[in-house]
């Protein structure tokens, strides 16, 4: 329409009267078709007429398009986002099937992993997890989840009481000597072959363990116990590597209480008296020093 050479009334076009009533901004009168701003919009952009109608045709098939690609599997944005999470049995099947699919792939290695974790945490199945586990350790030797997939393998055996964990833990310690779970992985070793009455690997993994300082007291703690009834002096020695090795009190204070343990077999009462009475000096009171240090002054 011509120009009228008056100025808007306040609020701009959206309250003039050439758009019928007073409204709130955003939102057409009652009696204005919803096209109605597309067609503003491309009166002015377009001038001749003739292309009004395409250019109306061409929004809204963009407006669609757009709303249709929002939903679509491969839209960052849609798709997949708004797609429910499957049950837990189907997405571990989804996952093996992919596993299938691209066995030469570095994506099956991964997929087989997901799926064994999932197996044994979501559907609690650690013996199908450790089918799956093996499954990737077999058919992708020397990949980037080597490690990471030996230990789990690992922990799902221990977690089934299979005797094959502490040889699967001491596998993946000396399979990657420097990982920040090494030592961990010495310490658990050692502990199912000490269950496992296998004393000579036990020996051998706590040994290895106390290279770490992390795990350093408790692998000297553990040598000092499992020496005790055989060879006191051999306790000895590990129960004061261990006092050494503490990073807390309470972990000295238990060295130092296995020392005692130890002298006495060795040297009697007073000997474990003296070393305990050091020990609440030096190390703090304790309840089980106190205790100890009752049993020795009454003599036994």
């Amino acid at each position: 329409a011509p120009h009228s050479g008056r100025a808007p009334p306040p609020g701009g076009l959206l309250r003039s009267a050439e758009f019928g009533v007073p409204r709130l901004h955003g939102y057409p009168p009652a009696n204005m078709s919803t096209h109605a701003p597309v067609r503003a919009f491309l009166r002015a952009l377009l001038p001749d007429t003739r292309l009004l109608g395409a250019g109306v045709a061409m929004v809204w098939l963009g407006v669609a398009g757009a709303a249709g690609l929002s939903q679509h599997v491969a839209a960052p944005w849609g798709g997949l986002a708004v797609q429910p999470t499957p049950p837990p049995a189907e997405h571990v099947h989804a996952l093996v099937s992919r596993a299938d699919r691209w066995s030469a792939h570095a994506g099956a290695a991964h997929a087989l992993w997901e799926a064994s974790r999932r197996t044994a945490t979501d559907l609690d199945d650690p013996h199908q997890a450790l089918v799956l586990v093996d499954r990737l350790l077999a058919e992708h030797p020397g990949g980037p989840l080597d490690t990471e997939a030996m230990a789990w393998r690992a922990t799902l055996l221990a977690r089934v009481d299979d005797p094959r964990a502490g040889l699967a833990f001491q596998t993946v310690a000396e399979h990657a000597p420097d990982h920040p779970d090494a030592g961990r992985w010495w310490l658990s070793a050692a502990d199912h072959y000490a269950v496992a009455g296998q004393t000579l690997p036990a020996v051998e993994s706590y040994e290895s363990a106390t290279r770490y300082p992390q795990k350093a007291a408790a692998a000297w703690l553990a040598l000092g116990r499992l020496r005790l009834a055989h060879d006191p002096a051999a306790a000895h020695v590990a129960f004061e590597a261990a006092g050494r090795a503490a990073q807390r009190p309470t972990t000295a204070r238990l060295a130092r209480l296995g020392a005692a343990t130890a002298l006495e077999r060795l040297e009697g009462p007073e000997a474990a008296l003296a070393e305990v009475d050091d020990a609440i000096e030096v190390e703090g009171s304790d309840p089980s020093l106190e205790r100890r240090r009752d049993r020795l002054r009454r003599g036994g």
